[in-house]
């Protein structure tokens, strides 16, 4: 792990003791490093440790990370903002405008009413009845006169969020509106789209204008070229190999197409300065943005971990923790973990900036939750130990992944029915509207040598992942998808159901998959791939 660290901090927030924990807790959760800030009232103190970019450059308060998810809060706090003005006719009404108004021929649903219906404040809040859908989200799109070769000999280009968000027509609901919280990012693209449609402006600029150039957020970025062109140093995002026992590095990750729902990349330095405004109420918000910034506006969580019922606003989650009003938000992208805390009461707030995917979220909530226990005073006994949640919730995953088929078949029968279709017949490309291609090719399978599976590629999506299909009786397979790195945590890796169809002529027409998400667990519906070729 090394011995780096950096000190920029207070003494008396990041003193000896601490160090050592956040080095213990490195370590045990294989962190590379970390970038904490603190805002205390009037007084910012930052601290670092570990490391950046290996083999030796150490993590500071001007690394730059990518904010994921916390991106959410700047679209909505500008949003907030261009309807506060009131010199944009488009946003006459509010929040309370209809989506469709503003991008007609973008935003698109199955659902008409929907489509005519669904508001900025439903999408802000996670009201639509959309699921994630993440696994539908491409990184290319064919087009003659792209840059990019891909593997098919076609040219293409990068993807941006209106081509995501022109794909929602093909995608289904699984909720009615306003019914229930499911997180949903195609909705902060959307919102991506507005503002850009109202202002005339990329987003990017939009949120500098508007908040960061304001707040003197400097080190802050929109894409990844320019992260990486930038004089503070960008680090670089890890995976644990557990069979290695060793940190593998992840390529940087393009964040063009996550736009509003995960495009940030910034420090904690300047994540600070964005958390004393919504603490202190500051400039260059009005009052009554503030005031939206703050209200709830879905119930998306019952209590646990200390925390009172959890309600969902502008990009924020809002409960009671232990008594204390806190807004928080995370933010998870391939190789990196973002964690923002603010307290509105005690004037007190916490970001930290990690990476690895997924760990670097728990790595990162145990060193907030300490600091956080330490300002405001929590009694021993009354502290959650949120390291102990997290590897509760590890223990859960990682049994039902290890035991995938019987969880998603538990009346299969013994023996299994052999499959109706050889395993060379069901290879071949497969087609929906909305999750694009899937090819299948039979490829040994890489723990038992002498057994053959069916492989998918992806290796045009958002998210890079790569699936094992293994047959488990008749015409029903299970999918194990892995994430950017293979035997990294079961966090990044998902395992499905998946029922071949067969026509008339013996050779399969289709496969059916029924997505979950199995961290959130919501059913994301059943997706039909068309058989169009060999």
């Amino acid at each position: 792990m090394g011995e780096h660290m950096t000190t920029e901090g207070d003494e008396r927030l990041f003193t000896e003791e601490f160090a050592r924990f956040a080095k213990e807790t490195l370590e045990e959760w294989k962190v590379p490093g970390v970038s904490i800030a603190v805002v205390d009232g009037e007084d910012v103190f930052t601290q670092s440790y570990g490391i950046a970019t290996y083999p030796n450059k150490a993590a500071t308060s001007k690394t730059l990370w990518y904010g994921g998810s916390t991106t959410k809060a700047f679209v909505c706090a500008a949003l907030a903002h261009l309807i506060d003005t009131k010199t944009y006719p488009a946003l006459e009404k509010g929040w309370a405008t209809p989506i469709s108004s503003i991008i007609r021929d973008d935003f698109v649903l199955k659902d008409a009413w929907a489509t005519e219906h669904l508001t900025l404040e439903d999408a802000v809040c996670h009201r639509t009845g959309f699921p994630r859908h993440d696994d539908s989200m491409f990184r290319f799109v064919d087009d003659e006169n792209g840059g990019i070769v891909g593997r098919d000999g076609k040219r293409k280009r990068y993807s941006t969020a209106k081509d995501l968000v022109r794909n929602l027509r093909n995608l289904e609901m699984t909720a009615e509106p306003r019914v229930k919280f499911q997180y949903c990012n195609f909705m902060y693209l959307a919102l991506s789209l507005v503002i850009e449609t109202v202002t005339g402006k990329p987003l990017g600029d939009v949120l500098r204008s508007l908040i960061w150039e304001p707040l003197g957020m400097s080190s802050t970025y929109f894409a990844l070229d320019a992260a990486q062109s930038a004089p503070e140093h960008l680090a670089t995002g890890y995976c644990w190999d557990e069979d290695a026992e060793k940190y593998t590095e992840v390529p940087h990750m393009s964040v063009v197409e996550l736009s509003g729902a995960g495009g940030i990349i910034s420090t904690v330095a300047d994540y600070a300065k964005w958390v004393k405004c919504l603490l202190h109420e500051a400039a260059p918000f009005s009052a009554a943005v503030h005031k939206e910034i703050r209200t709830p506006r879905i119930m998306a969580g019952m209590p646990e971990q200390g925390r009172d019922i959890t309600m969902y606003g502008l990009g924020w989650q809002r409960a009671l923790y232990r008594g204390h009003l806190m807004y928080t938000h995370d933010g998870g992208l391939e190789a990196f973990g973002a964690q923002v805390y603010w307290f509105p009461d005690a004037k007190f707030g916490v970001v930290a900036f990690a990476n690895t995917s997924t760990t670097s979220n728990a790595a990162g909530a145990v060193l907030v939750y300490k600091l956080v226990h330490e300002k405001l005073g929590t009694a021993p006994d009354d502290q959650v130990d949120v390291g102990v949640k997290w590897h509760e919730m590890i223990e859960m995953l990682s049994k039902y992944y290890d035991k995938g088929v019987e969880t998603l078949f538990p009346d299969k029968p013994e023996p299994p029915l052999p499959s109706p279709v050889s395993l060379k017949d069901l290879a071949g490309t497969y087609y929906d509207p909305g999750y694009k291609n899937i090819t299948l090719s039979v490829e040994t399978d890489p723990g038992m040598s002498d057994q053959e599976i069916l492989v998918g590629d992806h290796h045009d999506r958002t998210w890079q992942i790569s699936t094992r299909l293994y047959h488990v009786t008749g015409s029903w397979w299970v999918l194990y998808a892995d994430g950017a790195v293979k035997n990294s945590s079961k966090f990044s890796q998902e395992w499905q159901r998946i029922e071949f169809k067969v026509g008339p002529s013996g050779k399969p027409s289709a496969f059916v998959v029924q997505w979950w998400d199995r961290i959130a667990r919501v059913y994301q519906g059943s997706v039909e791939f068309t058989r169009i070729g060999s």
